[in-house]
């Protein structure tokens, strides 16, 4: 009833306007996806092209004249960036030139722009299409990998803020579509442009190389062309970083006296109220590689006057390898001399070290066994990842005029997306001597570990944790678009606009590993040989942060697959450990080789896999109507949705703690074939009307219901389990998810002060229902109250916001200072959220949801220079609600300086430098308050330069 109530709505807004003549509509793109009618010169005042028509303007100008005229001839909401020149994107990252538009933010990952917020929502709340469709992602989710696409590749980049009709579903804070090059948008003959430079990341101190280039063919008819872009990019880079493991909250054990004591009995013993105690304190170094392969083309042939054929692809190869030095801290009860904030977040304590209970006997007593004090451990920890992709999508796209007034356009597409994840972690530890101390203090960015004792002392190593696993991710899909125009020229009434799309898609992931043997020598009892360690030292540690000298810098690391190969040994996994006897370490090592592929072997989880299925049928309707002065289009889009999950479940069969741990063992039961389906109807209606205050002022308003379907993992049958007797965890999908709701309000007005300069302002409101949210409960399960974190339906809310924006070009300034201009944003959005009683005790927004964002630039071009500084900030905001140990995680605010120079050597040649994040920000995450640190991360700056040439 809602749906068809706005609907009705929305058609009375636009047929009530009166009827002022014509104006341009929407017209459907090649793709499928709307696009502005071929934009008219704007008719504001402009000093950025002579009269003469042969002139041809190009660089950042002709890119801001471009995004403008996008802009202003839309009949929706839209903002735009396009390539400076053909394979010449803004940036080296797309994501990091959509950051410039009005209202969106990103996400980095390694120094790189990778998932993009618009209006607050974050990027699974994103639609992002590429030539109109939607293209398969190696992530778990639907979430769209900005950094597996390079931007030389991109001609354009539209960010759809309204709804239209016409418009794939799914995007409730925006639908993104990346455009690759025609060769017929292009000139006629053959044209080459090319680049080649390097990248200096100023923390790996490497140069990496960076080749792209574009080549096109068109004859002179312009009836036939070609278009062809490739690049090659192999960065090496590092990231510093220190990270806590989350913030348990609730009561812990205490040891009542201070870390010199000595006969001590039970009575020493006690239990503190709710506090926030870290889980963890771990020092890293990332060394990282990048290798990214790019390939892009397009054939495009006008068959006739009539018919237009286009045929595209595009391929990536994304390789990432991640490897982790890190020494690490874990923190159990019991804690000695702990001591709190007014927050009643711990500042201090010691872990009791092997001196320490030699001293108190009476800790250790059998009659404690419930109220144990084990030893802490100083780790060292080699932590190895890599995340291998490959991509694809091809199309084929027939545009036909029928007759003067019907244009039939057909498009059918493929796409795939795989990744394998390998994983490795390893621990090479001790069981501390003495007893390590722990200070959160305010005058330090980073939390300080002391009191360590012989940390670098090879001899006194021992085997603990080992994990060896593989992930596999396969993401395919097809899908197929009709669209139709009819103009009628009948009054207001001047076209409608008709369509349907298929879309069948289906993820699966797979996991292997030694779950089942990770924890084979985790009570630190069999040595490690000092020739299977190296030393390593993190010089130059997070340089900027107070606290550095207050930490443990020397430690150890090894290769993993040396560890491996030793303790899979026989007769090392016969030593008797654990409080077992020699015949019943024999039985257990006789177990444990026993296992497919030895101890350390990968082997498959039916109980985590994933394979979920979708099949979406979509019809859609849109009437466009127009005045003198005004334009606009409403209709509605109908989409049944039918999803089929497969997976398999294992029951728990026993949960076992080995003696002098305490991580969870899990035994399960035989696989059993699950197969859950589920399917929901969605009618979305929206409408958008234009009108034209003055030849050069404009007022818009558009009202929509969108949908955002939940992420192919959160519909999986799977389940997890882990943690600790502390802290029990699991996890896995939801297949019986509905799709999160909402109703948008948009109205904005534009001043275009020329074809280049425009000022802006923009208001929107977002009515949420059957909110989908990451939520952590308790669960009972097998003897164990686990945090079971999942996704689920249920809230509801609203986001309202202001966004702000313009671009001026100094044009009428004489000489040199003609050729500067400004360029800025900013963005406000407030949040209200209501969830269901007993939904969960954290007070959380939305996650990704800065209340403030903006972005400033200026920027140069005249004598052959074109330069240009970006700043651009963003407040804090909630990353998770339910992140780190089960509490809301957050990014303090962050704000990151980059800077480009180019010089035109002659009409072909052009030298460059561009620096990403100059003044060398760090990025902080905290939990619920600043003070609980969870992550300070150094990924240093990065300077791309080298040379361009055009033919």
């Amino acid at each position: 009833m809602k749906a068809v109530l706005l609907c009705g709505m929305a058609w009375c807004a636009c047929v009530a306007t009166p009827a002022f003549g014509q104006s341009n509509a929407n017209s459907v793109s090649a793709t499928g996806t709307p696009q502005a009618d071929t934009p008219a010169e704007p008719q504001g005042p402009s000093e950025d092209v002579a009269s003469d028509q042969d002139i041809v303007v190009t660089g950042i100008r002709s890119s801001l004249r471009s995004s403008v005229a996008t802009k202003r001839n839309a009949d929706n909401i839209v903002d735009s960036i396009s390539a400076e020149d053909t394979g010449k994107f803004p940036d080296n990252n797309v994501a990091e030139s959509l950051q410039r538009i009005t209202g969106v933010a990103i996400d980095r990952s390694g120094g790189e722009g990778q998932f993009i917020t618009v209006r607050g929502l974050g990027p699974e709340f994103n639609t992002v299409l590429v030539n109109g469709r939607i293209m398969a992602t190696d992530n778990d989710g639907r979430e769209f990998s900005f950094d597996v696409l390079s931007s030389n590749m991109i001609q354009r980049t539209d960010v759809y803020k309204s709804a239209l009709p016409q418009l794939q579903e799914g995007g409730i804070g925006a639908t993104v579509n990346v455009v690759t090059a025609r060769p017929l948008d292009g000139k006629a003959g053959f044209h080459l442009s090319a680049a080649a430079g390097g990248i200096y990341d100023t923390l790996a101190k490497k140069v990496s190389p960076d080749f792209s280039a574009v080549g096109s063919w068109t004859n002179p008819d312009k009836t036939f062309g070609v278009v062809l872009s490739g690049s090659y990019t192999d960065r090496k880079s590092q990231n510093d970083f220190v990270n806590i493991g989350g913030w348990i909250l609730g009561p812990e054990g205490l040891i009542n006296a201070p870390a010199t004591a000595s006969g001590l009995t039970a009575g020493a013993l006690t239990t503190s109220g709710d506090i926030h105690t870290p889980r963890d304190l771990n020092f890293n170094r990332e060394s990282n590689r990048r290798k990214r392969i790019n390939l892009s083309g397009a054939i495009q042939s006008q068959v006739t006057d009539d018919i237009l054929l286009t045929v595209d692809g595009l391929y990536s190869k994304f390789d990432v390898s991640q490897d982790i030095r890190r020494f690490g801290l874990f923190f159990t009860p019991r804690f000695i001399d702990l001591s709190t904030d007014a927050n009643g977040t711990v500042t201090g304590f010691n872990r009791p070290g092997s001196q320490f209970l030699a001293a108190n006997p009476a800790l250790t007593a059998a009659s404690l066994a419930d109220q144990r004090v084990t030893l802490s451990q100083n780790d060292n920890i080699v932590y190895t990842y890599q995340r291998k992709t490959e991509n694809f999508q091809i199309g084929t796209n027939l545009a036909m005029d029928v007759t003067d007034r019907f244009k039939l356009k057909f498009d059918v597409s493929a796409t795939r997306a795989t990744r394998e994840q390998p994983h490795q972690f390893v621990v090479v530890g001790t069981l501390a001597q003495t007893s390590p101390r722990f200070d959160l203090t305010p005058e330090n960015d980073i939390p300080t570990a002391s009191n360590l004792g012989p940390i670098t002392d090879a001899n006194i190593l021992r085997a603990h944790y080992a994990l060896n696993q593989l992930i596999s991710v396969r993401d395919q899909g097809v899908e197929t678009h009709v669209d139709g125009e009819w103009k009628a020229e009948a009054g207001i009434f001047k076209s409608i606009m008709a369509g349907g799309a298929y879309n069948q898609r289906r993820k699966t992931r797979t996991l292997a590993d030694n779950s089942d043997s990770v924890c084979t020598y985790c009570g630190y009892e069999v040595s490690i040989p000092a020739n299977l360690v190296t030393p390593y030292e993190l010089d130059g540690y997070l340089s900027k942060a107070s606290g550095r000298d207050l930490i443990p810098r020397n430690f150890f690391t090894f290769n993993p697959a040396d560890i491996f190969s030793y303790i899979s040994q026989p007769s090392i996994l016969a030593t008797p450990r654990q409080g077992r006897t020699a015949a019943e370490q024999a039985a257990e090592a006789a177990r444990v080789q026993a296992l497919p592929g030895g101890p350390y072997g990968l082997r498959d989880r039916p109980g985590q896999r994933l394979d979920v299925e979708e099949r979406v049928f979509a019809g859609y309707l849109n009437a466009n109507f127009g005045g003198d002065n005004w334009s606009g289009n409403v209709g509605a889009r109908l989409v049944n949705t039918r999803v089929t999950s497969r997976g398999f479940g294992q029951p728990i069969v026993s949960i076992t703690v080995n003696p002098g741990d305490d991580n969870l063992n899990f035994n399960f039961g035989p696989a059993q074939a699950i197969t859950i389906k589920n399917d929901y109807t969605d009618i979305l209606p929206s409408a958008n009307i234009k009108y034209e205050l003055t030849q050069n002022m404009f007022l818009r308003g558009a009202v929509s219901k969108t949908v955002t379907r939940p992420t192919l993992t959160s519909l999986g049958t799977d389940n997890s389990y882990g943690g600790r007797i502390t802290n029990a965890t699991s996890g896995g999908g939801n297949p019986n998810l509905q799709p999160f709701e909402s109703i948008n309000y948009d109205l904005s007005y534009e001043y275009y002060l020329s074809d280049v300069s425009y000022v802006s302002i923009a208001g929107f409101y977002k009515d949420f229902s059957n909110f989908l949210e990451s939520q952590t409960l308790p669960v009972q399960t097998a003897g164990f109250t686990f945090f079971d974190t999942r996704t689920r339906n249920g809230q509801s809310g609203s986001i309202a916001g202001v966004e702000i924006g313009g671009q001026y070009t100094l044009d009428k300034l004489p000489g040199f200072l003609s050729g500067f201009g400004v360029a800025g944003n900013y963005t406000y959005v407030t949040s209200k959220v209501e969830r269901g009683e007993g939904t969960s005790t954290n007070d959380c927004g939305y996650n990704g949801l800065s209340p403030h964002s903006a972005n400033g630039s200026i920027f140069y071009e005249k004598f052959g220079i074109q330069a240009r500084g970006s700043y651009n900030w963003r407040s804090s905001f909630q990353r998770a609600c339910f992140g780190a140990a089960s509490r809301p995680e957050n990014r303090e605010a962050y704000g990151q300086f980059d800077a480009s120079i180019a010089y035109d050597i002659d009409e072909r040649f052009q030298v460059y430098v561009q620096g990403v994040n100059i003044t060398n920000q760090y990025v902080r995450d905290y939990s619920v308050r600043e003070e609980r640190l969870l992550l300070l991360q150094n990924t240093g700056a990065r300077y791309l330069f080298g040379a361009r040439a055009r033919f």
